[in-house]
C-alpha cells in the first residue's frame, strides 16, 4: 500500500462531542486546504462531502471527484478521539454515538482480520513504527468492505509514543 501520511490533505476533524477540532494545538490539521464541510452522519452529502456508491458502500471519490480520506487521531494522554465524516463513513460507524476508541475499532472487523490490526497497532503503539495494511470492515448483511489504512505514531519529547494517527480510503476495487 502506498498512503504516506505526510502527503495527504488533512480534512476538518471532529472531536469526541461533535464539535469541530479547528485548529487546536496538537490537531492533525496542518492548516492547509480545508476539507469536508457539512453533515458527519455517515450518509451521502452535498457537493463538498464525502458520498456512497448505489450499493450504498463508501465511493472512492466524493461528488467533486476528490478521493475520500478518512483521518483519524487517537491521544494516548487524554484520551482525546478525532475522527473526520470520512472516517464514520468508512468504518460503517454511526457520529451520533462518537468515534470509538482504539480497543473498540477490532469490533468493526471480521475476527479473521484482527491479527493484522493488532500487529498494525503493536508496530504504532510500542515499536515507534508506522504500519499500513488493508482491513475489512463489517457491514450490516454481512457484506464486507476493503478499507487501506496507514498509521504513525506521535511521539512526545521523551520518544514515548504520545498519540496514533491514522489515515483511511477505500481499497480499490480486485
Amino acid at each position: 500500500m502506498n498512503m504516506p501520511l505526510g502527503a495527504a490533505r488533512q480534512p476538518d476533524t471532529a472531536t469526541v462531542d461533535g464539535s469541530p477540532a479547528g485548529d487546536a494545538e496538537g490537531s492533525a490539521d496542518d492548516g492547509s486546504d480545508r476539507g469536508t464541510e457539512g453533515a458527519v452522519d455517515g450518509t451521502a452529502q452535498g457537493p463538498s462531502g464525502p458520498s456512497l456508491d448505489s450499493g450504498g458502500r463508501p465511493g472512492r471519490r466524493d461528488c467533486n471527484g476528490k478521493p475520500i480520506i478518512g483521518s483519524a487521531e487517537w491521544d494516548l494522554l487524554t484520551d482525546g478521539v478525532r475522527w473526520n465524516a470520512e472516517t464514520y463513513l468508512l468504518l460503517g460507524c454511526d457520529p451520533g454515538h462518537g468515534p470509538l476508541s482504539l480497543d473498540r475499532l477490532p469490533d468493526r472487523l471480521p475476527e479473521a482480520d484482527r491479527p493484522l490490526l493488532r500487529r498494525m497497532m503493536t508496530d504504532a503503539l510500542v515499536h515507534g513504527r508506522p504500519a499500513a495494511g488493508t482491513l475489512r470492515i463489517r457491514r450490516p448483511g454481512g457484506r464486507h468492505d476493503d478499507v487501506e489504512c496507514a498509521g504513525e505514531p506521535v511521539l512526545g519529547a521523551d520518544g514515548t509514543v504520545t498519540a496514533l494517527r491514522m489515515l483511511l480510503r477505500p481499497a480499490p476495487p480486485a
